[in-house]
């Protein structure tokens, strides 16, 4: 009875938090995308891109801590190839024997793996898909797993970029009591860059639960070594990620990169903090 009644309790809990599972596939990968407010930004590198990062997520109230990895090669004018591994590590908590005395601490995770690759089909056109892995648990005996996949269309000139992608498309996620949709959506973003160091990003997500988000987002970059970062991102507390300001700041010097992103004026993601460190040539 015991273990049925923790098996009901996170999954409602899961379920009247995200209302649908997978909620850590909507939290961007890279701390630079974040700063501007974005869920993704096409790869500045010509060749290769590889970051490590770690935040804590959401302090002030789920106090999560992420870690990842993602990476960007190139490989010739045509095929490009994209990875990424990130955890969301929740709290720790006890856990009760049918007694109801503390045998041990379980710490809830998201492990998320996708592998992507890009083709040009012109200089100014190119289509993408990536593949995801999601591995999630909540409790000792309360895990499930998912598979989903994004596809993407660019068109892109040195002015700017326009893309078209749907994302988390996929099997739905079961913790042992029947499965829970993930957060797919239909996204259309931009970039623009009207003066030379002049970035500006711009996205627009619907999810298919009925949930709007939207993000808007500059960097300005000095003498090609210090950049400043800034965006707000409109979002939906109970279905997306919710409404937030981000700051950031961004260093990079031959080809190692540090980068810096702080979200504020929200009750829920206030006082986030990113710190991603990595190298591209």
């Amino acid at each position: 009875m015991k273990k049925i009644f923790t098996l009901t309790f996170f999954i409602l809990t899961a379920v009247t938090l995200f209302a649908q599972g997978g909620s850590a596939l909507l939290i961007p990968a890279d701390s630079r995308a974040t700063a501007m407010g974005v869920s993704a930004l096409q790869p500045a590198a010509e060749k290769l891109d590889a970051q490590a990062f770690y935040g804590m997520w959401a302090p002030k109230t789920a106090n999560n801590t992420i870690v990842g990895v993602n990476a960007f090669y190139r490989l010739n004018d045509k095929l490009s190839f994209t990875f990424e591994g990130r955890e969301l590590i929740d709290k720790p908590y006890a856990v009760s024997n049918a007694l109801g005395a503390s045998t041990e601490t379980y710490t809830p995770t998201d492990l998320i793996i996708g592998l992507g690759a890009t083709y040009s089909i012109t200089d100014q056109l190119s289509v993408g898909a990536k593949a995801h892995i999601l591995s999630s648990g909540i409790a000792p005996d309360v895990k499930g797993s998912a598979f989903c996949a994004d596809i993407s269309a660019v068109y892109g000139t040195e002015l700017f970029t326009a893309g078209l992608g749907l994302k988390n498309l996929g099997s739905k996620i079961d913790y042992g009591a029947g499965g829970y949709s993930l957060p797919a959506l239909v996204s259309v973003s931009g970039t623009v860059s009207p003066i030379q160091n002049l970035n500006t990003a711009l996205e627009v997500d619907y999810l298919f639960s009925g949930a709007l988000m939207a993000g808007l987002g500059v960097e300005y970059t000095v003498i090609d070594m210090i950049s400043v970062r800034g965006g707000f991102h409109y979002g939906d507390a109970e279905k997306a990620l919710p409404t937030y300001v981000s700051l950031g700041l961004g260093a990079q010097f031959s080809g190692i990169h540090l980068d810096a992103t702080f979200l504020t004026a929200s009750e829920t993601l206030g006082n986030t903090l990113l710190i991603g460190v990595g190298y591209s040539f």
